[in-house]
C-alpha cells in the first residue's frame, strides 16, 4: 500500500551505530558536522504507544477499518446509489447502516487510544532529577541564538562555546520527556528510572543497588546493580560537573541480559594517573545499568549518566507489538464470505442474463411496459449491465457486514463473563481472570494440545530447602511445623536476627517481608544428626566436609543483606532457590551477615565472624549452568574457588580419584530427584596464587572487551573451573500447585494432549509428571537423548528406531520415513565422545537392533516421549528430523521436553502448530515462557511468583494452573458453541430473505424489483433478525458448568469441529435456500389468483411483499430459537420481541402518508389470506429440521444429546459416581474413532456415548468402560538380546501396570523401578536386578565372571565399562557362546550390543584393597566415610585376579 511508503506509519528500527557520550568534555571533531554541532542526533526520550491524533484520526481511523475487504464492498455499493441508475432509496438512507456500523466501531478506537494518550502523558510528564546549570556535550548549546547561527553558517566557522561561570551545578526537576543522553541524573528510592542509566554512585557504602525488573523481565525479586570503583566518590553536583570522562557503548539491543561498553577517562583519575600515551579503561556490563522500566529498591538515591533514551531503550526495544492473533473460527469465515460474495455475483449476473433474454423477447413487440426510447443507453445490453449493479444492491444483505459488529459484541459480553466467573478468582490474592485478547474465546473451546512450563506453573515456585548429601552422607530436614497446615508464603527477602551463638543461630526466626516481626509459618532445616555430625572429632573428615559445605553455600551467592531499624537482617535474592539456600545455611549455623564490593562476612555456629576477601564472582549463566566465587580465606591465607551448578556440569569438572564419592552422590542425587525435589552440587578447589595472578589478567582482558566479550569470559572461567573436588549436594522441593493433577487427569479425558516444557533435568521432569498424572505407570516412556545426525546415537537414529520398535505397523508414518530424503551419514570416529551428559557409544560405533524378543509397544497406557535438550535442538534443526519428531510425538499420549531454552519452547509449540491443524495453547510464568506464550494459537499466562512478564503477553491472565480446566471445559466450551452457531444462523437469516427477493425476479422481468418496502430490507439486520442470533451468542449453553466439568468427554466437539465446519455451513444455506422458496411460493400462489379484501380491491405486489417479509422475519427468528439448547428470559424476550417488533413496526410505519405501504395494516392484518399464509409457511419451512433432529435424536444421539436427556430427566445428576461414565471409574476408558494420532492412546481418546446406529436402551450397555488389555507375550525381554533365565522371570514377573522405560541411545527397556540418573546424566550405570557376586573377577575386562541374579527387587549397580561382546556375558552372567567376536544365541541371531558410559567406581573388598583403582593425585581433597559401605550379608568378593590398571 502507497500508505506504508510514508515514514509516519512506519516504526522506527533502532540505530546500528555505536556510541560515545562524553561527559564535561567537548566532542572531537570527528564527531561534529560541518556547523559545530553534534553529528549523531539523538531519539528524545518521549514515548507515544497512541494511533491517532486530533488531526489524523478520522483519515486514519477510516483508512484502518474500509481495509476490511465486506467494509469497502458495502462502501462500494453506497457510492453506487448516488447514481440515478442504480438507486434503489435514498442514498443517504442506504448509507445508514453503514454509518452506524462504522461509527460505533470509530467510537471504540477513539476511546481505546484515548486512555493510551491518558497512559503516554502520564508516563511522559513523570519529574526526575537532572543536573542543572551545567552542559552537555552531547548537543547543541541551547543558549545560542538564532543570529549566531545565521552568523556561523555564512561564514562557515563554528559557535564559540558560552557558559554562566556564575551558576553552580545543582539537581533540578525535569519531565521524562525532556532527559537527553548525556545527562547526569539522580534517582531516588522507589523510583521508575526514565531511560537507560549508567551507573556513576549510590548511597550504599559498598556502592551497591537494588532494582526490581518486573516490568522488563517480569522477574519479582530484586536485582543488585554495582557501581565501578573509579566512580562511586561522585556524590555531589560539583563532583559531577568536575569528572571528565566518556562512555563507549555498544549500539542499541534487544538483549536485556548483555550490555558491554567502555568507561574511559582520557586525563586519568586523581589517584590513578594514565598510563603514558593511553587512558584508563574500565569495563561495564549490565551489573553496572539501571534500565528503563525498572524501581529503585531500598536505595536512598543512585547517580548516573544517561546512555539511551526513548525508543532506543531495551524496554521500548523489546517491548514489540503483540503478535496479532485471530481466532480459527474468524478465518474459516473469510471462505465463507467469499461463497457468499460468489454467490451474490451468480445471483447478479443471472438477474443480469434475464434481462438481457426477457429484453429480447418483448423488445420486437412494443410492449408498453418496456418504455423504449430509442436511444443508445436504452438497448437490452445496457439494460442487463444495469440490472447486474442494481442487483448487487438489491441482494447486499447476502454479505453480512453486520455480522464482525456482532461478533465483537458477543466476545465482549463473554470476555465479562471470564472475568466475572468467582470460581476462577484466587481468593488468596483476590484475582480474576483476566482475558486480555477478547477475540480468542473461541479459540478456547477447540484446544487440543498444552504446552506447559513446570517450574511456577505446575509447581508453586515456593523453595523449600528439604535434604541435602554431604560427604556421601544424607540429611533429612525436619520442618519445625506441620505441612499439612503450614501457609508457605513466597519470600525473596528473610529477616534473621542476629546471633551470638550456635543455639541462637540454629534458631533464627524467618519472616516475610508483608509481616515483618512477625513468626513466620515457613519451616526451618533442622537435623540432629547433622547436628552431632558437625562436633563428632572422631570423624574429622565428616566435620570438614560439613563445614566445607555450608561455607560454601553461605559465600558462593549474589543474595544481599540489610539491617533495618530493629537491628534485623533482611535477605535479598535474585531467585527463590538462593533464599533457600542461605537460608538453609543460616539455619544451621553458616549465618551471612554482609557484604560490600571487596568482602563478604559470615559467622559459623560458635558466632565467630569470618572475612572472605572477594576476588572474582564468575557469574551464573543459562549455558554455563553453574556459578563461582574466587575467595581468600582469613583462616590459611588460600585462595579458594567455590562453585556450585547442575550435577552433569559439576561432574565433567571433577579431579579424578573422586568415584566413592561421586558414586554415592549419584546415588543421592536420584533418590532427590525421585521425589520431584530440584537438585544442585557443590565443590571447591584451592588455586595456587602464581596460576592465580595470571588468570587473573586473561578475565580482566576479557571482562573489557567490547565485542565477544560473553564468550571470551566463558572460555576463561572454563579454565580455572576444573579439577574440583564434589563436596555434595542440596534438593530443593518446589511443591505443586493445589488441584493440579485433578486438573490435568481431566483435561486428558476430555481429550487433550499436555507437553512439559522445562528447564530442569529429566528425572525431576518425569516425578512431577507422574504426580501430575501426566505420566501414568502404564505407560511407556521412550527416552531420547542424542546429537547431530550422523553421529552415534544421533537424535534422528534414536527416533526412528522408536518408530520402528513401537508404531512399526503404522503405514502412514513407515511411508512417509521412505519418502524423506535424507543426506548421507558421515563416518565418525568409533572413539567415545567427551560428555558426560549422553550415554556413549560401544567401542563398535554401530548401529545397535531394537527388535528385541518382547516389545513393550503392547502397553494400556500408550506411550510417552521424554527428550532432552541437546537432541531437541538436532530434531528442530534438520528438516528430516524435524518430521520424524512431530510423528513421534503426536502418536504419545504425554511429551516432556527436559532441559530446553525459551526459544525452544517457541519452537516446539510452531512445530505442533504449523505441522498440525491442530489449537494450540501454552501456559507459563516467567520471561521465559513469553516467546512460547505469543507463538500459540491461545497463550495463558499465570500470575505467580517470576512476574508479570508472561501476563502481559499473554491472551488470557489467570492465577493458578487448576482454573484452566474451566477455562477450557467450560467458558472455551461455550464460547465455541454459541459463536458458531450465531455466526450459522446469521449467514441463514440473510440468505432467506435475499432468496425471497430473487425468486421474485422471474415474475418481475428480472428488473430488480424489491418485493418489500425497502425499509425492511434496510433494517432486517439492524433490528428485526439481529436480537435473537445475539442472544444465542451470549447466553446460550448446552450443559451446565457442573456437567461440563464432570463429562470433559464432550469437549470433544470443539476439538474435532463438529459444530462449525463448511458441512453445517452448507446445510444452513440449503436450509436457508429451501425455506426462502417456502416464504415466496405459499403467498405468492395464494396472492395469485386476486383474492379480494374486504375493500373490494385486490392485493397489489407491495401487500404480498409485506405479507412475505413478516413472514420471512419471524421464521428467522423461530428457526434461530429452535436452535437454541437452553431456554432462559433473554432467549424468550429475543425471539418473542423480534416477532412482536415487526408488527409493531408494520402498524405505525404503514400510518406515515409518505411511505410506500401507507395503510397496509388494516388491509393486510385484516385479511385472512395473511394469517394463512404466515401459519403454513412456517409449518412447512421448519418441519424438515424437526423431523431430521428428532430422528437424529431419538436413533444416532450424539454424546451432547445423552448427557442433556440424563440431565432432564434428572437436573442434579452426578456423573462422577455414574458407572456409565469413566469419572466413576478413575480411568479414561471412553473411546472416541480413532485417528492416526490417536490410535496408539486408546486410554486417553473418546468415543461417543452411544455407538453408531444403536439405539438408547440401556446406558450401562454404551457408556461403560471396555477391558480391552493386550498382553505382553510370555517370556518377553525389552532390555538386552537374550539373558540369562533368571533375569527373564524376573521381568516377567513384574506388574504390568508399572510404567516401562526405554532408553533409544541404549536400547535398554525395563520396568519403572526408580528414575535412572545414571542414565539421564551419562554417570554409565543401568537399572538390574539385585547381583549376588558368588564369584566376581573385577580384573581385565574380558574375562568371564558368573553374576547369578536373585528374584528380589530391582536396583542399580555401577558395572564395569563395557567394551566387548563378552562383556556382557560378564555382566548377564549366561553361557552364550562366541563367534568372531559376536555373541549369538541358540538361533544365530545376534543379541544387542549394550553402549554404556565407563563409571570408575571405588569398591573395598574384605583386605581394603581398591577392585577398581583410580587415580588419586596426592593434592587432591577427599571429604567423606574412609570405606565403602559394605554390601548385602548374600553378598561374597574374593579377589582371585590382577587389580585392573586404567
Amino acid at each position: 500500500m502507497w500508505l506504508d511508503r510514508i515514514n509516519i506509519f512506519k516504526s522506527r528500527r533502532p540505530q546500528a551505530l555505536a556510541r560515545q557520550v562524553f561527559v564535561n568534555g567537548p566532542l572531537p571533531k570527528t564527531k561534529l558536522d560541518a556547523k559545530g554541532r553534534p553529528a549523531h542526533v539523538y531519539v528524545t526520550n518521549k514515548v507515544k504507544t497512541s494511533k491517532y491524533t486530533l488531526l489524523s484520526f478520522i483519515p486514519k481511523n477510516l483508512y484502518e477499518q474500509f481495509r476490511r475487504v465486506a467494509n469497502f464492498f458495502f462502501l462500494a455499493l453506497v457510492i453506487l446509489q448516488w447514481f440515478p441508475e442504480f438507486a434503489t432509496i435514498n442514498p443517504v438512507v442506504a448509507a445508514l447502516p453503514m454509518f452506524i456500523i462504522i461509527s460505533i466501531t470509530a467510537i471504540k478506537d477513539g476511546f481505546e487510544d484515548f486512555k493510551r494518550h491518558v497512559t503516554d502523558r502520564r508516563l511522559n510528564n513523570r519529574k526526575t532529577l537532572t543536573l542543572g546549570n551545567w552542559r552537555n556535550y552531547n548537543y547543541a548549546d541551547p543558549s545560542i541564538t538564532i543570529v549566531q547561527r545565521i552568523k556561523s553558517s555564512i561564514t562557515q566557522k563554528p559557535i564559540s562555546e558560552t557558559k554562566n561561570e556564575n551558576e553552580l551545578p545543582e539537581w533540578k526537576e525535569t519531565l521524562w520527556k525532556d532527559v537527553r543522553v548525556g545527562d547526569i541524573i539522580k534517582l531516588k528510592n522507589d523510583e521508575y528510572i526514565p531511560a537507560d542509566v549508567l551507573i556513576l554512585s549510590t548511597s550504599e557504602p559498598n556502592s551497591l543497588c537494588y532494582v526490581e525488573t518486573k516490568n522488563l523481565d517480569g522477574e519479582t525479586n530484586l536485582k543488585i546493580r554495582q557501581t565501578v570503583p573509579e566512580t562511586d566518590q561522585l556524590n555531589t553536583p560539583e563532583d559531577c560537573a568536575l569528572a571528565k570522562f566518556y562512555v563507549d557503548s555498544e549500539p542499541p539491543t534487544t538483549n536485556l541480559f548483555s550490555y558491554n561498553a567502555t568507561l574511559v577517562f582520557p586525563e586519568g583519575l586523581p589517584d590513578r594517573p594514565r598510563p603514558r600515551g593511553s587512558s584508563i579503561k574500565v569495563p561495564i556490563n549490565l551489573n553496572t545499568m539501571l534500565l528503563r522500566g525498572c524501581a529503585l529498591k531500598n536505595t536512598e538515591w543512585v547517580i548516573g549518566v544517561v546512555v539511551f533514551t526513548g525508543t532506543d531503550t531495551k524496554l521500548a526495544l523489546n517491548s514489540g507489538k503483540t503478535p496479532s492473533k485471530r481466532s480459527r473460527i474468524e478465518k474459516q469465515m473469510n471462505p465463507q464470505i467469499f461463497i457468499n460474495l460468489a454467490l451474490l455475483v451468480v445471483l447478479c449476473a443471472g438477474c443480469a442474463i434475464g434481462s438481457k433474454i426477457w429484453e429480447s423477447v418483448y423488445v420486437n413487440k412494443n410492449s408498453p411496459f418496456l418504455n423504449q426510447k430509442g436511444t443508445s443507453t436504452d438497448k437490452p445490453s445496457f439494460n442487463a449491465f444495469v440490472a447486474f449493479w442494481n442487483a448487487m444492491v438489491t441482494f447486499q444483505n447476502i454479505v453480512p457486514i453486520s455480522l464482525y459488529l456482532s461478533i465483537e459484541f458477543v466476545k465482549s459480553f463473554q470476555a465479562f463473563f471470564i472475568y466475572m466467573d468467582d470460581e476462577m478468582r484466587y481468593a488468596k490474592t483476590d484475582t480474576p481472570c483476566i482475558p486480555k485478547n477478547w477475540n480468542l474465546s473461541d479459540d478456547l473451546g477447540q484446544i487440543e494440545y498444552i504446552f506447559s512450563d513446570k517450574t511456577g506453573t505446575l509447581t508453586q515456585n515456593v523453595m523449600e530447602f528439604r535434604k541435602c548429601s554431604v560427604g556421601g552422607k544424607v540429611y533429612d530436614g525436619i520442618e519445625s511445623i506441620n505441612e499439612t497446615e503450614a501457609v508457605r508464603v513466597p519470600s525473596k527477602e528473610v529477616n534473621i536476627t542476629n546471633a551470638s551463638n550456635s543455639q541462637s543461630s540454629s534458631s533464627d526466626v524467618i519472616q516475610s517481608d508483608a509481616s515483618a516481626g512477625k513468626e513466620s509459618d515457613k519451616p526451618r532445616f533442622t537435623d540432629a544428626t547433622l547436628s552431632a555430625d558437625m562436633h563428632d572429632t572422631t570423624n574429622p573428615k565428616q566435620m570438614e566436609a560439613i563445614k566445607a559445605f555450608w561455607i560454601v553455600l553461605s559465600v558462593c551467592h549474589t543474595v544481599l543483606v540489610s539491617t533495618n531499624s530493629d537491628g534485623e537482617q533482611n535477605y535479598k535474592a535474585q531467585s527463590p532457590d538462593e533464599s533457600a539456600l542461605v537460608q538453609a545455611a543460616n539455619d544451621v549455623g553458616y549465618a551471612f551477615r554482609s557484604r560490600d564490593s571487596n568482602t563478604i562476612v559470615i559467622t559459623d555456629p560458635e558466632g565467630n565472624e569470618i572475612h572472605y576477601e572477594m576476588l572474582n564472582v564468575l557469574e551464573f549463566t543459562s549455558s554455563r549452568k553453574r556459578m563461582s566465587v574466587i575467595v581468600r580465606s582469613p583462616e590459611d591465607g588460600k585462595i579458594y574457588l567455590f562453585c556450585k551448578g547442575a550435577d552433569n556440569v559439576i561432574f565433567e569438572r571433577l579431579s579424578t580419584g573422586q568415584d566413592f564419592m561421586l558414586n554415592t552422590t549419584g546415588e543421592h542425587l536420584e533418590s532427590f530427584a525421585k521425589e520431584g525435589l530440584r537438585t544442585l552440587c557443590l565443590a571447591r578447589k584451592i588455586i595456587d596464587p602464581s596460576y592465580y595472578e595470571r588468570w587473573n589478567i586473561e578475565f580482566r582482558e576479557a571482562s573489557t572487551a567490547i565485542t565477544d566479550r560473553e564468550k571470551r569470559v566463558a572460555d576463561v572461567c572454563d579454565q580455572v573451573e576444573t579439577n574440583l573436588t564434589l563436596l555434595g549436594a542440596t534438593a530443593i522441593e518446589d511443591r505443586l500447585q493445589d488441584g493440579v493433577p485433578q486438573c490435568i487427569a481431566t483435561l486428558k479425558r476430555a481429550g487433550i494432549k499436555i507437553w512439559v516444557l522445562t528447564g530442569d533435568k529429566m528425572e525431576t521432569a518425569i516425578s512431577i509428571g507422574f504426580s501430575t498424572f501426566l505420566l501414568s505407570k502404564e505407560m511407556n516412556l521412550i527416552v531420547i537423548r542424542g546429537g547431530a545426525y550422523g553421529e552415534p546415537g544421533s537424535a534422528y537414529e534414536q527416533m526412528r528406531n522408536a518408530v520402528e520398535k513401537f508404531f512399526g505397523t503404522d503405514p502412514e508414518i513407515q511411508e512417509r520415513i521412505r519418502s524423506t530424503e535424507i543426506p548421507p551419514v558421515t563416518q565418525f570416529s568409533s572413539a567415545p565422545r567427551l560428555s558426560t551428559s549422553h550415554a556413549r557409544e560401544n567401542s563398535s560405533g554401530s548401529v545397535y537392533s531394537l527388535k528385541t524378543a518382547g516389545s513393550s509397544s503392547h502397553r494400556t497406557g500408550g506411550h510417552a516421549l521424554i527428550i532432552d535438550g541437546v537432541a531437541l535442538k538436532y530434531a528442530l534443526e534438520e528438516p528430516w528430523s524435524r518430521d520424524l519428531l512431530l510423528d513421534l510425538a503426536c502418536r504419545c499420549k504425554a511429551v516432556v521436553c527436559c532441559r530446553v531454552s525459551p526459544l525452544q519452547k517457541a519452537k516446539v509449540v510452531e512445530l505442533v502448530r504449523n505441522g498440525k491443524d491442530v489449537m494450540t495453547c501454552a501456559i507459563g510464568d516467567g520471561a521465559n515462557d513469553v516467546s512460547m506464550i505469543q507463538a500459540a494459537h491461545v497463550g495463558i499466562g499465570v500470575a505467580g511468583e517470576e512476574g508479570l512478564q508472561a501476563v502481559m503477553a499473554s491472551d488470557y491472565a489467570i492465577a493458578q494452573f487448576r482454573y484452566l480446566s474451566r477455562l477450557l471445559l467450560v467458558h472455551g466450551h461455550y464460547s465455541y458453541i454459541r459463536n458458531t452457531s450465531m455466526i450459522l444462523n446469521f449467514f441463514y437469516k440473510n440468505l432467506i430473505g435475499v432468496g425471497v427477493l430473487f425468486w421474485f425476479q422471474i415474475y418481475c422481468g428480472f428488473s430488480t424489483t424489491v418485493v418489500f418496502e425497502y425499509t425492511y430490507v434496510l433494517f432486517w439486520n439492524l433490528f428485526f433478525t439481529c436480537t435473537a442470533v445475539l442472544a444465542i451468542g451470549v447466553f446460550d449453553r448446552d450443559l451446565s458448568d457442573r456437567v461440563a466439568i464432570e463429562v470433559p468427554e464432550l469437549y470433544q466437539w470443539g476439538i474435532q469441529q463438529k459444530a462449525f465446519s463448511m458441512f453445517r455451513f452448507f446445510i444452513y444455506m440449503l436450509e436457508g435456500l429451501y425455506q426462502s422458496l417456502v416464504c415466496f411460493y405459499i403467498p405468492y400462489f395464494a396472492y395469485k389468483r386476486g383474492s379480494v379484501n374486504r375493500y373490494g380491491r385486490q392485493p397489489d405486489y407491495l401487500e404480498m411483499g409485506t405479507t412475505m417479509a413478516i413472514t420471512c422475519i419471524m421464521l428467522a427468528n423461530l428457526f434461530t430459537g429452535f436452535n437454541m439448547q437452553s431456554w432462559t428470559v433473554f432467549h424468550y424476550v429475543t425471539v418473542i420481541g423480534s416477532i412482536a417488533l415487526i408488527y409493531v413496526y408494520v402498524a405505525v410505519y404503514t400510518q406515515i402518508p409518505i411511505s410506500d405501504v401507507y395503510g397496509f395494516d388494516e388491509v393486510v392484518y385484516g385479511g385472512a389470506v395473511f394469517w394463512f399464509c404466515m401459519a403454513l409457511t412456517i409449518v412447512i419451512a421448519i418441519l424438515p429440521r424437526y423431523v431430521v433432529r428428532y430422528v437424529q435424536r431419538l436413533l444416532k444421539p450424539h454424546d451432547i444429546d445423552i448427557v442433556q436427556e440424563i440431565c432432564k430427566q434428572d437436573p442434579d445428576h452426578d456423573f462422577t459416581i455414574d458407572p456409565n461414565f469413566p469419572a466413576s471409574h478413575h480411568s479414561t476408558n471412553l473411546r472416541r474413532q480413532h485417528t492416526v494420532d490417536s490410535q496408539y492412546s486408546a486410554n486417553d481418546s473418546v468415543r461417543p456415548l452411544y455407538p453408531e446406529g444403536d439405539s438408547a436402551h440401556s446406558l450401562g450397555d454404551t457408556l461403560g468402560p471396555e477391558h480391552t488389555m493386550i498382553h505382553r507375550p510370555s517370556g518377553s525381554l525389552t532390555a538386552v538380546g537374550r539373558t540369562s533365565s533368571e533375569y527373564l522371570a524376573i521381568i516377567n514377573d513384574s506388574p504390568q501396570g508399572s510404567a516401562n522405560l526405554t532408553y533409544m541411545q541404549t536400547g535398554l527397556t525395563s520396568p519403572m523401578r526408580g528414575y535412572a540418573f545414571s542414565q539421564e546424566d551419562g554417570t554409565g550405570r543401568m537399572i538390574l536386578p539385585t547381583l549376588r557376586r558368588r564369584k566376581t573377577n573385577p580384573g581385565p575386562l574380558g574375562r568371564v565372571s558368573v553374576i547369578d541374579y536373585e528374584t528380589g527387587s530391582l536396583r542399580r549397580r555401577s558395572l564395569p565399562e563395557v567394551r566387548s561382546p563378552r562383556d556382557i556375558i560378564d555382566i548377564l552372567g549366561g553361557n552364550i557362546p562366541i563367534v568372531d567376536n559376536a555373541v549369538t544365541g541358540d538361533s544365530g541371531s545376534n543379541i544387542e550390543r549394550i553402549r554404556m558410559v565407563q563409571f570408575n567406581e571405588s569398591v573395598r573388598n574384605d583386605g581394603g584393597t581398591s577392585s577398581f583403582s583410580s587415580r588419586r593425585p596426592s593434592n587432591v581433597e577427599t571429604f567423606g566415610s574412609d570405606e565403602q559401605p559394605p554390601d548385602d550379608q548374600d553378598d561374597e568378593e574374593t579377589n582371585n585376579g590382577p587389580e585392573m590398571k586404567e
